[in-house]
């Protein structure tokens, strides 16, 4: 009788560590008796964790992501990575700004079917992981970059060239909440982001922004808003950006099933009176390619698709693949 009570206390004890899940079962294959193993499954069941929400393993909410020897989070993926063949209804062949000596005098051979790619990664630099300020529990801070580069690539005639890259890196401070749902975090960023070209064609531009996350369920939603750091006159390639390319985003994430991913970002100039902005959709559908990625739709309509289209209204379809996070 003593080891029959032995044998549970045993699965218990195994099932609290560090690495709950595997212990337990690893202590209850070891039983002979069939009716204690059984019972130690079903023990182990009932202690098995809670999945980890979008936003908790992303930010890793709660400090269980995949530190190294010193606690602190490998590269991993930050917004998303795909590639993606497109088309678009207004391809624009004369980038302008109302910079001196920022606009296309001669009109360029571009072709309104290209590809488009999006890399962009984050890695962990440093945490609090016991923060008690102000309502928030653990603080993180991030660097992360992203690229996008759209790539004639059908466009033989005219060497196929890349006609526009985006490079952003950024940091980010994120505050956690601690909350199960509703809110989960706070960021707050600056982000350079600039296409690396020489005048006329030249555009970047330095922001700070406040970020919230919520989270219920199978759906998340990141709100943010920003504000540009002010350029000399002289110096600024875009001034006007922010009438285009706006001053807030929001993007909800809705994961219908295991397979299936939606994103809804929808960005504003947050004028009234003159309003511009942009809305980008995506569906990454239950079709896998191999096991690393999924076919993708990618809808966008309005400003700024990139820098150089920064002031160039322009509706896209595209069709690719979305690499899945590693």
């Amino acid at each position: 009788m003593r080891k029959h009570l032995a044998i549970p206390i045993l699965c218990v004890f195994f099932s609290s560590s560090a690495h709950a899940e595997t212990n337990a079962m690893e202590a209850c294959s070891g039983i002979v008796n069939r009716y204690d193993r059984l019972k130690c499954y079903d023990m182990a069941a009932i202690l098995k964790p809670a999945p980890r929400s979008y936003l908790t393993r992303a930010w890793d909410l709660d400090g269980q992501g995949n530190p190294d020897a010193d606690g602190i989070r490998r590269l991993e993926p930050y917004r998303k990575n795909y590639a993606l063949i497109r088309y678009t209804t207004n391809i624009n062949v004369t980038p302008a700004s109302p910079s001196p000596n920022h606009a296309a005098t001669i009109p360029f051979p571009y072709q309104n079917i290209e590809t488009k790619f999006q890399f962009s990664a984050k890695s962990e630099i440093g945490n609090y992981r016991d923060l008690e300020l102000l309502g928030f529990r653990n603080f993180r801070l991030w660097g992360a970059f992203t690229q996008q580069a759209y790539w004639q690539a059908f466009n033989v005639g005219n060497s196929s060239p890349f006609r526009e890259s985006n490079y952003e890196p950024e940091i980010i401070g994120t505050f956690g909440t601690g909350n199960m749902q509703g809110w989960k975090l706070l960021n707050v960023g600056f982000s350079h982001q600039s296409n690396g070209r020489s005048e006329p064609a030249s555009r970047s531009w330095n922001r700070f922004y406040l970020q919230g996350g919520w989270e219920w369920q199978d759906i998340h939603v990141m709100g943010r808003g920003w504000w540009r750091l002010p350029e000399q006159a002289a110096k600024d390639d875009n001034p006007d950006i922010s009438n285009y390319a706006g001053r807030a985003e929001l993007v909800v994430h809705w994961l219908p099933d295991r397979d299936d991913e939606i994103i809804l970002l929808l960005r504003s100039n947050l004028d009234a009176h003159g309003h511009k902005g942009f809305m980008q959709l995506d569906w990454a559908s239950p079709f896998n390619i191999g096991r690393s990625s999924q076919l993708n739709f990618q809808l966008t309509t309005g400003y700024a698709d990139s820098l150089i289209d920064y002031n160039h209204w322009q509706t896209t379809f595209s069709i690719g693949i979305v690499f899945k996070e590693w």
